[in-house]
């Protein structure tokens, strides 16, 4: 639209200035219908101006030398050549627009050097310097764009440089506590699973007690099962792991070792979960089940699990005392109040995938945990 309003202007001023400029020249050629298609054309030259200036430039200012050369009365035909050079300079295109201003130039004094009368020459010489006046502010305009873009271009590569140096050090991070969970917690949970497996071994050739040797069995599984997540997380710590996160295809190996009896019950069409959900309904399941068994006093748990056509549903039940209880869970409240990192760090993964999570009394005075997440 600017454009189109700039032609149009343009295109009045110059046919207009024209008309009236021969009334006080009348040794000058009479604007006649090419003279009219001619300072049209020139108006036009300008509809280039934003995409190609130079092709603008070299329009307007082949008509303004054919206008010159056929002596009509000077006015302002000359003005669309003036913009489209100053546009053509400023965009950065200095050889294109320098070239059309030495054209300008150049015509009028070819056409002055064999007559050089002085009025002619004085008139050149004012011409020379008006198109000199236009192109300097053009230079500066030029100049102050190429500023910019250099500063916005170096603002982009420090952000980008300062992004990759946070990103270097937090993989450098990652890796140095990856390295620490394998030197240390790996080697430590190692050594339990292996006493563990000797310790069995030891009372069953002794005879011993068999709540010792079960309580024993869990310790061995449990320690196996915490090396295999182990694996899990250096494997999401380091790059170009393959190691897949636990999910719902791995909750019957967690209930067999959660060190007490515990009950699965899936309701509903069984269909794959998003990796982040599905690593969500793990993660609920093991800790409620760490809670049952840190703070319940129970002797069974129960962990149902409910897909609905848009969502899923996890909910561990316990016999435990509750949370009002002697021996009840400390974490929880019937109103879904949370207290403790165990229900808090559950609270926030149930969070992270959109879901909702309610904790505290179940209906047989144990403790429930439900979670239900989009999927």
């Amino acid at each position: 639209m600017r454009t189109f309003a700039l032609v149009c202007g343009m295109a009045v001023i110059v046919v207009h200035s024209t008309s009236l400029a021969y009334g006080n020249q009348p040794s000058a050629t009479p604007l006649d219908l090419p003279g009219y298609a001619l300072l049209v054309l020139s108006a036009l030259g300008l509809a280039w101006l934003r995409r190609r200036p130079e092709v603008a430039l070299a329009v307007c200012a082949a008509v303004a030398a054919v206008c010159f050369a056929r002596g009509y009365a000077y006015a302002f035909w000359p003005a669309p050549a003036l913009v489209a050079m100053f546009a053509t300079i400023s965009a950065g295109r200095r050889a294109a627009g320098w070239a059309g201003a030495a054209f300008l130039i150049g015509v009028p004094a070819a056409a002055v050097a064999p007559h050089p009368e002085p009025d002619r020459v004085a008139g050149v010489v004012i011409w020379a310097l008006l198109v000199l006046v236009v192109a300097q502010p053009a230079e500066v305009s030029r100049a102050r764009r190429a500023y910019t873009a250099e500063v916005e271009r170096r603002a982009t590569d420090a952000e980008r440089t300062r992004e990759e140096e946070a990103l270097r050090h937090a993989q450098e991070e990652r890796l140095r506590v990856a390295r620490e969970l394998h030197d240390v917690t790996s080697h430590t949970v190692s050594v339990i699973a292996l006493h563990a497996a000797v310790a069995v071994e030891a009372v069953e050739r002794a005879g011993g007690p068999p709540e010792a040797r079960a309580a024993l069995q869990v310790i061995r599984t449990a320690s196996r099962q915490a090396l295999a997540e182990m694996k899990g997380v250096l494997g999401v710590l380091r790059p170009g792991s393959r190691q897949p996160p636990p999910g719902t295809g791995r909750l019957p190996g967690l209930l067999d070792g959660a060190g007490l009896p515990v009950g699965l019950s899936v309701v509903g069409a069984r269909r794959p979960l998003p990796p982040a959900v599905d690593l969500v309904v793990y993660r609920v399941v093991q800790e409620a089940l760490t809670n049952t068994i840190r703070h319940a006093d129970a002797t069974r748990a129960v962990v149902t699990l409910t897909y609905e056509p848009d969502a899923v549903t996890v909910q561990v039940d316990d016999d435990g005392g509750g949370g009002d209880a002697p021996g009840g869970h400390p974490h929880g409240h019937p109103d879904g109040h949370l207290y403790g990192h165990g229900l808090t760090g559950m609270a926030e993964r149930v969070a992270a995938v959109g879901g909702r999570l309610t904790t505290g009394d179940g209906p047989s005075n144990g403790f429930r945990v439900v979670a239900r997440l989009p999927a």
